[in-house]
């Protein structure tokens, strides 16, 4: 077959369907009803990052070609996040953790560009946290996504939430950009990850995972969020999304409700 041939091959819905499959498989991520749309144009981006047609791409990804369906995950991560989204569970999940004495160790499971875990150093910078030698692990499955993260750079649709009070105190201004302060990035390491691999080994305080597991299929998300549980130290907080708290039942978690919030709790 030409190369012409193949870049021309048209993308149908069974290879379509059998490629976004396989990206379910390895990734979690369902683009299935709904959302048929931006799975094919996730086919056609990874396509073109790997110099190959459509429906080349999909037959890889369908075959568990791990450069395709690395390619295909990364046009399929959705990055749509902001500061201070759902602002009561990260103040809530600060209040609660900023009276330990020993250093914590949290975990922003899915951070995309970063806004979540350098919020949530703020949450902890403005609890009083400054000093105590806390540490965030922030991953995430997309690498331009980590990239965007490590740079610390923010437009005005990022910071759209965020009080301005926050901003004055912990970012500074970077042209038309805002970069996080030296403070909030001290606290934030970035590494990738793949929600349906193991769980970093340590055990955590907290772990921050929200608007995340609704892109994965239901039976798959309820097997993270025990993951997610499972990483927990006796006693540490699961802050998930408040359509996602469905997934937590039968993982074994005590539900707490903190000032409009709901904090998962391992006993």
């Amino acid at each position: 077959m030409t190369l012409a041939a193949v870049v021309d091959e048209p993308l149908t819905d069974e290879a379509l369907d059998a490629a976004g499959g396989a990206l379910a498989r390895a990734a979690g991520l369902s683009l299935a009803a709904g959302l048929r749309v931006a799975l094919r144009e996730a086919v056609r981006a990874a396509a073109r990052d790997l110099g190959l047609g459509p429906a080349a791409l999909a037959r890889r990804a369908a075959d568990g070609d791990a450069a395709a369906l690395d390619a295909l995950a990364e046009h399929a991560v959705v990055v749509e996040t902001s500061f201070w989204r759902h602002a009561e569970g990260l103040a809530a999940l600060a209040a609660r953790l900023a009276p330990r004495p020993a250093p914590l160790l949290l975990w922003s499971a899915g951070c995309a560009t970063g806004e979540e875990p350098h919020g949530l150093a703020m949450a902890l910078l403005e609890a009083g946290r400054a000093g105590h030698g806390d540490r965030i692990l922030a991953t995430d499955l997309s690498a331009a996504a980590l990239r965007a993260a490590q740079a610390g750079r923010y437009g005005e649709r990022s910071l759209r939430r965020l009080p301005p009070a926050l901003a004055r105190r912990w970012l500074v201004p970077a042209g038309e950009a805002s970069e996080v302060a030296t403070a909030v990035r001290a606290l934030v390491r970035f590494e990738r990850h793949n929600l349906l691999d193991e769980a970093p080994s340590a055990a955590f305080d907290a772990v921050v995972c929200q608007n995340v597991l609704i892109y994965f299929e239901p039976a798959v998300a309820r097997r993270v969020v025990r993951r997610l549980a499972a990483a927990l130290a006796p006693g540490g907080l699961l802050l998930l999304g408040p359509v996602e708290l469905a997934l937590a039942e039968g993982a074994g978690l005590d539900w707490l409700e903190v000032d409009g919030a709901v904090l998962l709790r391992r006993p």
